[in-house]
């Protein structure tokens, strides 16, 4: 997995902040120093103007001659759970020197966690294939975030075609009032997996949808007798690109289509990505539009 710097400083600045964490526990979470039973010490980081004084490790200064602060995890803290497919449809061969599925996938899960981290909020990662692969909960700090790159590195998983009933499962184990990020490109049974994230908004979760595809999959660029494959249940189709390109592309219309009507009506963010899209200007323009977006979900 490379992320680009440049996505990296672009996003250097803007906030993910949940629909539902306004005023209340989450209110300046952000400058809080608290400290208690409830708080573990996770890392220092270089003392900033304005750190209240009592946040500064003396020992660590009389060792270094430098100012660091301690820094805590907050149980208050906003809790960011990435769900990502690691099918085998999202493991197909690209094309054109493009990223794979998955590849994609796992740069904007990348960029996002990192933006999470460094705004001081916890960053979690499930990896869904035929199960639920890997859990890794969320916390905070640039160590947890470097074991999240790890796994993104090689995402463990295969099969699938069950990706709407293991989001629902894992739904069931993230408590309420976070945020869930589902990548995946979302080609499974929909009435399953908008089912799975129905029960996440009823959950009062903040779920953001990234739809991940390949560009030939938007397009079908196929011109010559094809073997066409399915990844996960190897069925096989041989026909005339000519004569299956109408079809194919109604069907996939209507499939994004009903994707697109479920997220407006449930106030689930949902963003569509190809392989061959401008990742830093898609991702930039979105989550600043959230962030200027008034109001609360209830």
């Amino acid at each position: 997995m490379k992320i680009d710097p440049r996505l990296l400083q672009r996003l250097q600045g803007i906030e993910l902040k949940s629909r539902f964490l306004v005023r209340g526990m989450y209110h300046n979470r952000h400058r809080t120093s608290d400290f208690g039973s409830s708080n573990e010490f996770i890392e220092h980081r270089d003392y900033r103007r304005g750190d209240e004084i009592r946040t500064i490790d003396w020992r660590l200064f009389a060792r270094t001659d430098r100012l660091y602060v301690k820094r805590y995890e907050m149980e208050s803290n906003m809790k960011v759970h990435f769900l990502l497919d690691t099918s085998d449809s999202m493991r197909v061969p690209p094309s054109d020197g493009l990223p794979s599925k998955l590849d994609l996938a796992s740069v904007i899960v990348g960029a996002v966690a990192t933006m999470v981290v460094y705004q001081q909020d916890a960053a979690g990662l499930h990896c869904i294939g035929d199960r639920v692969e890997e859990r890794i909960p969320p916390k905070q700090g640039v160590l947890h975030l470097s074991q999240i790159y790890q796994h993104l590195e090689k995402p463990k998983g295969k099969g699938g075609g069950n990706f709407g009933e293991l989001v629902a499962y894992t739904a069931r184990q993230l408590g309420s009032r976070s945020v869930v990020v589902v990548v995946s490109d979302a080609l499974d049974d929909l009435d399953v997996l908008l089912g799975a994230m129905k029960g996440l908004c009823v959950r009062t979760q903040d779920v953001i949808l990234f739809q991940v595809l390949d560009r030939d999959e938007l397009t079908f660029p196929f011109d010559k007798m094809t073997e066409f494959r399915h990844p996960e249940s190897g069925r096989k189709l041989v026909g005339d690109p000519q004569t299956l390109r109408a079809r194919y592309l109604n069907r996939l219309q209507g499939h994004l289509d009903r994707i697109e009507d479920f997220c407006k009506k449930s106030r689930v963010d949902y963003i569509r990505v190809h392989t061959a899209d401008d990742l830093i200007k898609l991702l930039t323009s979105h989550f600043l539009r959230r962030l200027l977006l008034k109001g609360s979900r209830c």
